[in-house]
């Protein structure tokens, strides 16, 4: 495709899409590298500072990461976060999504826009999507999960002051959310349930943009050699609060019951939680430079979530990868995924412990047969999420949509409303 043809792509991010530590850059770094194959792109994001856990990558180490675009970076606005919650309390905006609608990223992304003349904005997150949709370009959320659903959870957990702010903050954030989806022309969501909340809230078109995962060679079942210990995995970033609360109850409250059984290892790959409860099996492993061989000595992969929205790209993987998985419902939910028949569900201790016990029996020598059944199915299940599929797919609904838009026109003032534009339907690309 010449240069002349590909349209135009203004890809606004809160956080850097590096390092690839956590669900949600993971799927920003696809989504934009994908893009930045189609469409002529031009980033505009945060560059935060080291140790800042929204992630330290400077433009010229973005610039190299994503040959397929220009970056644009905005210094973040310092401010101590327990301090910035404090003040945020008596004010109607939220602290969680406000903080990043700041005057030097507003000015950035209104620059980007005008000089580069898009023909789409494409927002993936709603920190940024609170700046405002653009007259004469098509808009789009791209929505990683419902953030008012984290927060009301989130409200039922932690200390009280946690939880008062949490409920206080699902309350304003739930207000921006719907003004966001009520604003844009489309929302993409990653799960049908997503899609359901942000139609009611009021959105004009959802389309599904769903999370994915890399295509990789499934690895092979080998049986478990007599003395080998069980194996367990855990992948994702332990510092995100809700993740650091489950796995604290896998440590506690589950592996004392597989324990009783049969030895038991269990390896976390990811981010350390801020405070790792200590164990007999138990290793944080960290950060890695590739999962694979985590997968490959793992006997089963657990995903102890009680709290969040959207979908777990870690499903995703193991079942890939063709490691069975033993989730509770919200780990799994939103995912073209049945209990009993791709994953083992159970929300229980004694029950999520009973799962991983009975898939114990099945890395027996021989290998049961249902063990073979579930991995092969949840392969076969998750094979349409692959990210170069998603991306082509989010790529054919971008150029659709384009053929409807108007031309150009210049943003104008802050407070002028979105121009309607007329997008076209492309059959399949839900």
């Amino acid at each position: 495709m010449s240069e002349a043809a590909r349209p135009r792509l203004v890809f606004a991010t809160c956080r850097p899409p590096y390092p690839l530590d956590n669900g949600a850059r993971i799927r920003a770094h696809r989504l934009l590298t994908g893009l930045a194959q189609s469409f002529d792109t031009l980033v505009v994001t945060f560059e935060f500072e080291p140790g800042d856990p929204d992630g330290h990558c400077t433009r010229e180490q973005l610039q190299t990461l994503i040959p397929g675009a220009v970056v644009v970076t905005v210094p973040e606005a310092r401010r101590a976060k327990r301090m910035g919650q404090l003040v945020s309390l008596p004010r109607r905006e939220s602290w969680s999504l406000g903080r990043y609608r700041t005057a030097a990223y507003t000015a950035a992304l209104e620059h980007a826009v005008t000089s580069h003349r898009p023909g789409i904005v494409h927002f993936d997150d709603a920190g940024v999507a609170l700046v405002r949709p653009f007259p004469g370009t098509l808009n789009v959320y791209s929505a990683h999960n419902i953030e008012q659903t984290i927060l009301r959870l989130g409200a039922r957990a932690g200390r009280p002051p946690r939880r008062l702010f949490n409920a206080i903050e699902a309350g304003k954030v739930g207000r921006e959310e719907r003004r966001i989806w009520r604003s844009m022309d489309i929302c993409l969501a990653v799960s049908p349930l997503d899609a359901a909340v942000m139609k009611a809230g009021g959105a004009h078109r959802v389309e599904l943009c769903p999370n994915g995962a890399d295509s990789v060679e499934p690895l092979g079942l080998r049986p478990r050699r007599d003395g080998e210990p069980l194996r367990l995995l855990f992948v994702g970033s332990g510092s995100y609060a809700p993740y650091e609360r489950g796995l604290a109850w896998i440590v506690r409250q589950v592996l004392p019951r597989v324990r009783s059984e049969v030895a038991v290892e269990f390896d976390i790959v990811g981010t350390p939680p801020a405070h790792p409860l200590a164990a007999d099996g138990v290793r944080y492993v960290g950060r890695v430079p590739a999962v694979q061989p985590y997968y490959e000595r793992a006997h089963v992969v657990v995903v102890p979530v009680f709290e969040g929205s959207g979908t777990r790209l870690k499903v995703i993987e193991a079942a890939a990868f063709g490691r069975p998985v033993v989730s509770t419902s919200l780990g799994a939910e939103g995912l073209p995924l049945e209990a009993g028949v791709h994953f083992m569900q159970a929300d229980g201790a004694e029950e999520f412990a009973a799962a991983v016990l009975k898939l114990e029996r099945c890395w027996r020598e021989p290998i049961d047969v249902s063990l073979e059944r579930m991995v092969a199915q949840a392969r076969d299940a998750v094979r349409p999420l692959a990210w170069t599929r998603i991306v082509d797919r989010l790529s054919a609904l971008y150029r659709s949509a384009l053929a409807g838009a108007p031309p150009f026109e210049d943003a104008g003032p802050r407070s002028a409303p979105a121009t309607a534009v007329t997008v076209r339907r492309q059959e399949g690309t839900a």
